[in-house]
């Protein structure tokens, strides 16, 4: 049967027109010459609906962008906003308390700490003017021509009265950053709060709202001078349009910024421009620019193709049809499968273990293809090479020992499959995986399957319900079980170091006399100094009640460890409640060490540091008991 339709279609190659037509009839050749005119007649027919249905368009698409622009716009400044909304109500709750400038600068002081780790680490932090003294939460003394009253911050603050106040962006000289400062008045009228937001992704933002497709279209940000800040076209950054003669942005820029309008027609020598725009934060605006008529002739340059491909297909109609829907098929078929590994996986390489060799099964990643393209040689350098271009710096030494191809075949000799996560250049969560494609028959690989899919949802929820499991609700440190678990693995692993538990004395006088809710900011500020006293890669704990512990790996003698026991205690001591007036915390406390050539128990230690704990009970006032 293969065979004979394999014989049929030879024959038909060598058909001539004229049997072809014969073949057909006349009934059936004019039913083929009058449907590619039938299709020219709706092609017609449906022009003047098509025409309007493009024209709007072409404003809803200008709405929709200049509408996704501003959302994305406050949500960059989201952060921002809350932590503002934080701080002004705490602010303003202090000035009503009558606290004293030392506590007012003490919050901003902790609240840009809390801001740099949560929102943006390279910020300049809290300031503000308060109670006619110049506040800053990272300690910059500003010199003595610099008058806070007469900043635009504190300015456009007080015209706000109160109201949270977005104050007109600006481009750091020195660092090349756009800033965009909050700031709000506070109710005495006359301080005033304010924080910087960095704002650098304007410019990939704004090449972000248009497709491929959008052709003639493009977006522009505008500052309230006519000034670029960002464009479509990277070089049109930087230039005035009020003030220089660029068109059609010159007249763009005029019948927004001093015509006041915001959907409006330009007509110019390249044609006629519809833009929509929306007022952005801080006297910024952002544009939808389409040309209309470059729009335009597309459609009628489809139609005038529609029109000869139909006239030309008319003998060739069944043919054609036929191949159109094979191809059709095999498209949205092809497309449909993409679509799904899409929704799983970033890109899908196949390397060849054997010949060093690599080529793209799919990719939906520019940076990815841009940097190895769709195949090659030199596999295991060219994959050293992605995963050290597109990985963070934080995952990026594991991930270089993972994506390792010299020692895959060891590494898979029992599994089918490999995986790992990391951030990438991003700051985005992606597993990277290794799938066996080929085996040798004594089980060594031939080739594999190299894939990255997103997961950053997904891993974050998992960290923040670990987060949760693992930390004490009122303090943020370490709960009880996520403490000791980490300090007996530490131990299981021969990281000696110092254990220091300490207990509140006196907690429930404090209880009784001030109240529980006192007692409950007595713990917080405990936890509070332990946090800035001792490092990063301490474990810290709240084990219950008015007890702490906290275990520094690599410190194992009380001569390496006197400093950092100091430094703590010298914070304790400077730590005061505002309820408790002069009344100062009093700590007991019981150091033991742990050696890396011990081999006791973590209960052990614990009875070790609890025993001197209890000795430093019988001092008065912050005592320190090293076990001996």
């Amino acid at each position: 049967m293969s065979r004979n339709n394999g014989e049929d279609l030879t024959i038909k190659k060598h058909i001539s027109a004229r049997q072809v037509i014969r073949r057909m009839g006349i009934k059936q050749m004019l039913s083929f010459l009058l449907l590619p005119l039938f299709l020219i007649f709706l092609i017609f027919m449906n022009f003047r609906m098509m025409y309007g249905i493009i024209a709007d368009n072409i404003r809803y698409d200008g709405e929709y962008r200049v509408r996704k622009y501003s959302v994305a716009f406050e949500d960059s400044l989201a952060g921002g906003v809350k932590s503002m909304e934080y701080i002004s109500y705490n602010l303003e709750h202090m000035l009503k308390s009558d606290a004293s400038n030392e506590e007012i600068l003490d919050f901003i002081v902790k609240e840009t700490e809390t801001y740099s780790e949560e929102f943006d680490a390279d910020s300049t932090g809290i300031y503000g003017f308060i109670r006619d003294e110049y506040m800053d939460g990272v300690g910059w003394v500003p010199d003595e021509f610099y008058v806070p009253t007469a900043r635009p911050w504190y300015v456009d603050a007080k015209k706000q009265a109160g109201d949270l106040t977005y104050v007109a962006p600006y481009v750091d000289e020195m660092t090349g950053d756009t800033i965009m400062t909050l700031a709000k008045l506070l109710s005495d009228g006359k301080s005033v709060v304010a924080v910087d937001l960095k704002l650098n992704e304007l410019q990939e933002l704004t090449d972000s709202l248009l497709a491929v497709s959008d052709k003639g279209t493009y977006v522009v940000v505008l500052d309230e001078d006519g000034t670029v800040v960002a464009h479509t076209l990277a070089d049109q950054v930087g230039h005035n349009y009020l003030k220089e003669d660029i068109q059609p942005g010159h007249d763009i820029a005029t019948e927004l910024l001093l015509e006041h309008e915001d959907q409006f027609d330009v007509s110019w020598s390249g044609g006629s421009d519809y833009v929509f725009s929306r007022e952005l934060g801080g006297g910024w605006y952002v544009l939808s620019v389409t040309n209309e008529s470059q729009t335009f002739a597309r459609v009628f340059e489809a139609i005038r193709s529609s029109v000869i491909v139909a006239v030309i297909g008319a003998l060739m109609i069944i043919i054609v049809l036929m191949r159109m829907t094979l191809q059709r098929i095999k498209a949205e078929d092809y497309d449909a499968n993409l679509r799904t590994i899409a929704g799983i996986y970033l890109c899908m390489y196949k390397m060849d273990l054997i010949s060093d060799t690599f080529e793209e099964i799919n990719c939906f990643s520019d940076d990815i293809a841009a940097l190895i393209g769709g195949k090659g040689t030199e596999a295991a350098k060219t994959l050293k090479k992605l995963v050290s271009s597109l990985t963070d710096a934080r995952s990026r030494e594991e991930m270089i020992e993972f994506a390792d191809v010299s020692t895959l075949s060891e590494r898979m000799k029992k599994t089918d499959h490999l995986t790992i996560e990391f951030i990438n250049h991003k700051d985005i969560w992606c597993r990277g995986r290794f799938l066996a494609a080929d085996r040798e028959a004594d089980g060594k690989l031939k080739s594999v399957i190299w894939t990255i899919e997103y997961i950053d949802e997904e891993k974050r929820s998992r960290d923040r319900l670990q987060y949760l499991s693992e930390t004490d609700a009122m303090t943020g440190i370490n709960n009880r079980g996520s403490g000791e678990s980490k300090i007996r693995k530490a131990l299981l692993n021969g990281k000696g170091g110092t254990f220091m538990l300490l207990d509140v004395d006196k907690f429930k006088s404090i209880n009784d006399n001030y109240g529980h809710d006192v007692g409950d900011k007595v713990l917080i500020a405990i936890a509070e100094c332990m946090m800035r006293s001792f490092r990063d890669n301490d474990i810290i704990m709240r084990l219950g009640g008015d007890e702490f512990a906290v275990y520094t790996p690599h410190v194992c003698s009380r001569e390496s460890s006197s400093a950092i026991v100091e430094r703590f205690t010298n914070g304790l001591k400077r730590l005061r409640i505002t309820e408790m007036g002069r009344t100062p915390i009093e700590v007991s406390i019981g150091v033991a060490f742990y050696t890396p050539t011990d081999h006791f128990s973590f209960d052990d230690l614990y009875k070790r540091a609890d025993k001197c704990a209890y000795d430093s009970k019988s001092h008065k006032g912050i005592y320190v008991t090293y076990y001996e």
